[in-house]
């Protein structure tokens, strides 16, 4: 749960998440395609259910239009009360909506906020958002009373809350109640209730007046215990290596570049298990690898270990060494960079970090497309007997090039998925401007092959090829996974076309 103050009116249209908006005491459920208008000054709080809350943000500047001796003149001053009404906006047509709102995104990023053009679609949009709000009694009564359920547990969850109290609040029996509340939020309410109690917990634990006694009965636990285990379940570490988790000893086990993650919020983790399976080698030699790292990992004596999803099989060996957190696996780079940086305590470095790469990103994007223009990329991936041609979506690296940085895909790229794969010697012609190649190490009889296909009719009709335009590049696809790794990658590019 996150608290923060407004500070000016704004439009923001959610396109991805769940969760719950707190505005003056009164909740309001979040989902994709939902609209909300806040003013200057409000203080709300957002209590997330998903890993990621995705929204389009619209600053609206309020001015007075007066006329004085046939001239006109703009103020701030005394500026009439907006158009639309604080809190959630109800559309008809909340779809159109959203593309609307994604379409002007999209300008603004090629035009300056002073655009006419740019202006005059806001104000379309501002004035077909006042004339297309529907009743707003047109929620469900049973939905609207678990949304107030959840308003009383924000506002009284330091207390003893009854399950009757909530129930009589959304206008349910206790069993109906329970049995609405968990098919709407995928938990029971007393979950949902630790999960807002939890989240305060963290604030108070920051602070070094609080014994975990006092933050238990703070945040409503009547039980020091009980709160130490539900809070260990809910984030991953005790609540006593939370508060140290600054100087904690870490050792990470994964696969997609944790170590760079922990480097780039200023923790250094000397110690890394990778248990990736190498094709190249028999089941026994990788087993032998695994248990080397292991052994290593034991003499490193770290006092938190973070993994991901694929040292899974490791866990119980893991947690035998040190407390082991799993973390989940998204595609998105970000979630799970800001829940490392949680478990370190490096949050504020993490939100840092990212607005600097997002700022390199546009830098960037400017830079190339007066470059590259309308030419086309790809990136292909030569390893283990295939070609792989890396796709428009669902991977950090494909997003960073296509959508980021508003790269062309050449005509070989898979337009709906992650990646596409071709045996050595049957890869079909396809055209692109500029191909970049990463070659995995590769075994000793497969070079013969390789350059075989770097030789054949169908790798030299390529366009790219043919205009000595391809260039071999460092494992963008691992390097992708982490900040420090994506700085990288735009300065390759930068680099390639200065």
């Amino acid at each position: 749960m996150q608290t923060r103050h407004i500070p000016g009116d704004m439009l923001f249209v959610v396109t991805q998440g769940n969760g719950h908006l707190c505005i003056d005491k009164q909740a309001f459920q979040i989902y994709p395609r939902q609209s909300y208008f806040l003013t200057q000054g409000m203080s709300i709080e957002v209590m997330s259910e998903s890993e990621l809350i995705e929204f389009y943000i619209m600053i609206i500047k309020r001015v007075t239009i007066s006329k004085r001796k046939g001239g006109w003149s703009l103020s701030n001053e005394g500026a009439s009360p907006s158009l639309l009404q604080t809190g959630r906006i109800q559309l008809k047509n909340a779809k159109q909506m959203l593309e609307v709102v994604e379409q002007l995104y999209e300008e603004s990023r090629k035009k300056w906020v002073d655009d006419t053009d740019l202006q005059l679609k806001f104000q379309s949009l501002i004035h077909c958002i006042v004339h297309d709000q529907s009743d707003q009694g047109e929620k469900e009564e049973a939905s609207k009373g678990i949304d107030q359920s959840i308003g009383y547990m924000l506002k009284h969850f330091r207390h003893k809350i009854k399950l009757e109290t909530l129930s009589d609040i959304a206008g349910l029996t206790p069993t109906s109640y329970s049995r609405s509340f968990k098919k709407t939020k995928r938990m029971s309410p007393v979950e949902y209730l630790n999960h807002i109690r939890i989240d305060s917990s963290k604030q108070l634990l920051q602070q070094q007046e609080f014994s975990i006694k006092d933050v238990s009965t703070s945040v409503g636990f009547g039980n020091e215990f009980y709160f130490s285990r539900t809070f260990k379940n809910t984030v991953g570490i005790s609540p006593t290596m939370y508060v140290k988790r600054r100087q904690l000893k870490i050792a990470v086990a994964s696969c997609f570049r944790y170590k760079d993650c922990l480097h780039s919020l200023g923790v250094d983790a000397p110690f890394e298990m990778n248990g990736y399976r190498h094709l190249e080698l028999g089941v026994e030699e990788n087993k032998r690898l695994i248990q080397v790292q292991l052994t290593e990992l034991r003499k490193y004596r770290p006092d938190l270990i973070i993994a991901d999803y694929r040292h899974l099989p490791f866990y119980e060996q893991l947690k035998q060494i040190s407390p082991t957190v799993i973390i989940n696996f998204t595609m998105d780079w970000r979630i799970n960079y800001m829940r490392i940086a949680e478990l370190v305590g490096r949050e504020e470095e993490a939100r840092q970090n990212c607005s600097q790469l997002e700022l390199r990103v546009k830098y960037a994007r400017n830079l190339l497309t007066q470059t590259i223009g309308n030419r086309t990329v790809s990136i292909i991936r030569l390893y283990s007997g295939k070609i792989r041609v890396q796709g428009l979506v669902d991977h950090p690296l494909s997003n960073l090039l296509y959508s980021e940085l508003g790269l062309k895909p050449g005509s070989c790229v898979p337009l709906n998925e992650r990646t596409k794969e071709f045996a050595l010697g049957s890869l079909p012609p396809f055209e692109t401007d500029y191909l970049f190649i990463y070659k995995h190490p590769i075994q000793s009889e497969e070079t013969d092959i390789f350059s075989g296909v770097l030789k054949g009719t169908s790798w030299n009709a390529m366009k790219a090829v043919r205009n000595n335009q391809t260039r071999m590049i460092p494992n963008w696809i691992s390097m992708s996974w982490a900040p420090i790794g994506q700085n990288q990658i735009i300065d390759d590019l930068l680099e390639w076309k200065a």
